[in-house]
Protein backbone atom coordinates (compact mmCIF):
# COMPACT_ATOMS: atom_id res chain seq x y z
CA UNK A 1 0.00 0.00 0.00
CA UNK A 2 1.46 3.12 -1.17
CA UNK A 3 1.59 6.17 1.35
CA UNK A 4 -1.05 8.04 -0.65
CA UNK A 5 -3.52 5.37 -0.24
CA UNK A 6 -2.96 4.77 3.41
CA UNK A 7 -3.97 8.33 3.56
CA UNK A 8 -6.59 8.22 1.27
CA UNK A 9 -8.41 5.30 3.52
CA UNK A 10 -7.42 6.93 6.55
CA UNK A 11 -9.76 10.39 5.87
CA UNK A 12 -11.85 7.71 4.11
CA UNK A 13 -13.90 6.38 7.13
CA UNK A 14 -15.10 8.04 10.26
CA UNK A 15 -13.44 7.54 12.84
CA UNK A 16 -15.59 7.46 16.71
CA UNK A 17 -14.74 8.64 19.61
CA UNK A 18 -14.21 5.45 22.02
CA UNK A 19 -16.94 7.00 24.70
CA UNK A 20 -16.57 4.11 27.18
CA UNK A 21 -13.08 4.64 27.71
CA UNK A 22 -12.34 8.19 28.92
CA UNK A 23 -9.21 7.36 30.65
CA UNK A 24 -8.01 5.90 27.44
CA UNK A 25 -9.09 8.53 24.69
CA UNK A 26 -8.90 7.07 20.99
CA UNK A 27 -10.80 6.49 18.09
CA UNK A 28 -11.76 3.48 16.18
CA UNK A 29 -13.73 1.94 13.60
CA UNK A 30 -15.15 -0.97 13.11
CA UNK A 31 -14.31 -3.06 10.10
CA UNK A 32 -17.67 -4.62 9.62
CA UNK A 33 -19.09 -1.09 8.97
CA UNK A 34 -16.94 -0.42 5.55
CA UNK A 35 -17.32 -4.11 3.53
CA UNK A 36 -17.03 -1.68 0.06
CA UNK A 37 -13.60 -1.12 1.66
CA UNK A 38 -12.57 -4.87 2.48
CA UNK A 39 -9.30 -4.60 0.15
CA UNK A 40 -8.18 -1.23 1.61
CA UNK A 41 -8.94 -2.37 4.98
CA UNK A 42 -6.74 -5.60 4.56
CA UNK A 43 -4.05 -3.78 3.04
CA UNK A 44 -4.00 -0.98 5.75
CA UNK A 45 -4.38 -4.30 8.47
CA UNK A 46 -0.89 -5.98 6.30
CA UNK A 47 0.92 -2.20 6.84
CA UNK A 48 0.61 -2.59 10.72
CA UNK A 49 1.11 -5.88 10.69
CA UNK A 50 4.52 -5.85 8.43
CA UNK A 51 5.72 -2.19 9.63
CA UNK A 52 4.21 -2.01 13.20
CA UNK A 53 5.95 -2.77 16.62
CA UNK A 54 4.35 -5.00 19.60
CA UNK A 55 3.38 -3.00 22.38
CA UNK A 56 1.78 -4.44 25.10
CA UNK A 57 -1.92 -3.44 26.19
CA UNK A 58 -4.00 -4.86 29.48
CA UNK A 59 -1.62 -8.05 29.07
CA UNK A 60 -1.37 -8.75 25.52
CA UNK A 61 0.54 -7.99 22.56
CA UNK A 62 -0.51 -5.82 19.68
CA UNK A 63 1.23 -4.82 16.71
CA UNK A 64 0.99 -0.53 16.62
CA UNK A 65 2.08 2.00 13.58
CA UNK A 66 2.42 5.44 13.48
CA UNK A 67 1.69 7.53 10.93
CA UNK A 68 1.05 11.13 10.69
CA UNK A 69 1.06 11.85 14.61
CA UNK A 70 -1.13 8.81 14.99
CA UNK A 71 -0.67 5.30 16.24
CA UNK A 72 -3.07 2.94 14.82
CA UNK A 73 -3.49 -1.04 15.88
CA UNK A 74 -5.91 -3.29 15.67
CA UNK A 75 -8.05 -5.30 17.76
CA UNK A 76 -10.24 -8.20 16.56
CA UNK A 77 -12.38 -6.61 13.66
CA UNK A 78 -11.51 -2.62 14.91
CA UNK A 79 -9.07 -0.74 14.16
CA UNK A 80 -7.90 1.49 16.52
CA UNK A 81 -6.31 5.24 16.78
CA UNK A 82 -4.68 7.44 19.15
CA UNK A 83 -2.95 10.60 18.86
CA UNK A 84 0.80 10.21 19.53
CA UNK A 85 2.15 12.68 22.69
CA UNK A 86 5.63 14.16 21.91
CA UNK A 87 8.11 11.48 21.73
CA UNK A 88 10.86 11.70 20.57
CA UNK A 89 11.81 7.90 20.18
CA UNK A 90 8.27 7.21 17.73
CA UNK A 91 8.81 5.02 14.89
CA UNK A 92 6.72 6.52 12.03
CA UNK A 93 6.42 5.08 9.31
CA UNK A 94 7.86 7.17 5.92
CA UNK A 95 8.07 6.93 2.42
Amino acid sequence: MQQNEIHKFIYSVKWKFAKTMPKIPHEYIVIDDYPQKAGEINSFIAEISKYGYAKSFYGKDYKYLEINGYQYWVIGNIINRTKIKENKYATIRNE
